[in-house]
């Protein structure tokens, strides 16, 4: 087998880390790189060598017939790239999260299931070697079982996207930034049930999407977790997460603040660990090729990327209604946008 054709469409941050991370797969072979605005794709493609540059992504899939599309688009068009991408025989990979409606995101499960293709939502925590170790001191029983999680994730607002600034475009902050620390939640420890939150629009007044929300979550297992979001922090302010897991025999910590990757506490002194800093971004993206190859599913597939949509969708909409809601939802929060 020949190296896998892989094509970029997008060439903003994200596509930029994608970029540099495909380079060091030696399977894989960035062939083209699509964007909107043609400078912003040359550019990218001048910085890795890749010949083909387009403004149409079915252009692209006409002409190049990639084996793999990785979608680094702003979210409301997550849908209609990768459906499209997938009947014309890709593979595809998706940022998350995966879209901003509910019925967007199972059409793209739907699209994968039809053509066969592997498809993938690109939940980076899942690889992010802190969170990795978390997980597995958890599955290990080092705290006993899960009982109550703390997360948080703060930022100023991201004012270099328009579409950031649309509710239905971006979703907020809990669908945009937050669905990292509930995805990881919902692998670690478990499925919500129902979330209660509070938050809105609190700073950036220009703006139809919440800026903050703060939301309790109940897990099917019983355990309870708090999560903040929040793009109301001023320019500058240095980005910074945060998630505790504390269980029947002790509790460990994640803190971007912190010189030790992880703590653990199971009585006594703590346990410092600091797992080996591989690049999560290019572990994501291995794995999704090595799917390919192997003709095995991905490492977290559109329905894992559907189920942290909908909790962030609940909590948002918590948010909004002043209410409790419960899971799964019966009706879509956020409106349907012109792809």
């Amino acid at each position: 087998m020949g190296k896998l054709k892989v094509a970029l469409v997008g060439a903003g941050f994200i596509a930029r880390v994608h970029a540099a991370s495909w380079k060091r797969i030696p399977g894989a072979e960035i062939t083209a790189i699509v964007d909107i605005v043609e400078e912003k794709a040359r550019e990218l493609a001048g910085m890795h060598g890749v010949k083909h540059v387009y403004t149409d992504y079915r252009e692209m899939l006409r002409r190049e017939q990639p084996d793999i599309v990785d979608v680094c688009t702003p979210t409301y068009t997550h849908a209609r790239i990768a459906i499209d991408s997938l009947e014309a025989g890709a593979n595809v990979i998706t940022e998350k999260p995966i879209a901003t409606r509910l019925a967007d995101a199972r059409a793209m499960i739907d699209a994968a299931r039809r053509s066969g293709g592997k498809f993938m939502v690109a939940h980076c925590l899942r690889y992010w070697p802190e969170y990795v170790a978390i997980k597995r001191v958890v599955e290990r029983g080092e705290i006993g079982e899960p009982r109550v999680a703390r997360a948080y994730r703060q930022s100023g607002f991201p004012v270099w996207a328009e579409w950031h600034f649309d509710i239905n475009k971006g979703g907020g902050v809990f669908v945009d930034m937050s669905i990292h620390d509930v995805d990881a939640l919902r692998w670690i420890v478990g499925d919500v049930e129902e979330v209660f939150a509070r938050g809105g629009v609190l700073k950036e007044k220009r703006s139809t999407a919440p800026d903050y929300i703060h939301a309790l979550f109940k897990f099917r297992g019983g355990a309870i977790g708090f999560v903040e979001g929040s793009w109301a922090q001023p320019p500058g302010y240095p980005f910074s997460t945060y998630m505790e897991i504390a269980g029947t025999e002790g509790t460990l910590r994640v803190d971007s603040k912190e010189t030790a990757s992880v703590k653990v506490w199971t009585g006594g002194p703590p346990t410092y660990m600091n797992p080996n800093s591989r690049d999560a971004y290019y572990l994501e993206l291995l794995d999704f090729y090595r799917a390919v190859v192997e003709d095995r599913e991905p490492g977290v597939p559109g329905e894992e990327g559907l189920k942290s949509l909908e909790a962030v969708l609940a909590a948002t909409k918590s948010a909004l209604e002043g209410e409790p809601v419960r899971l799964p939802l019966r009706e879509e929060v956020l409106e349907e946008v012109e792809w």
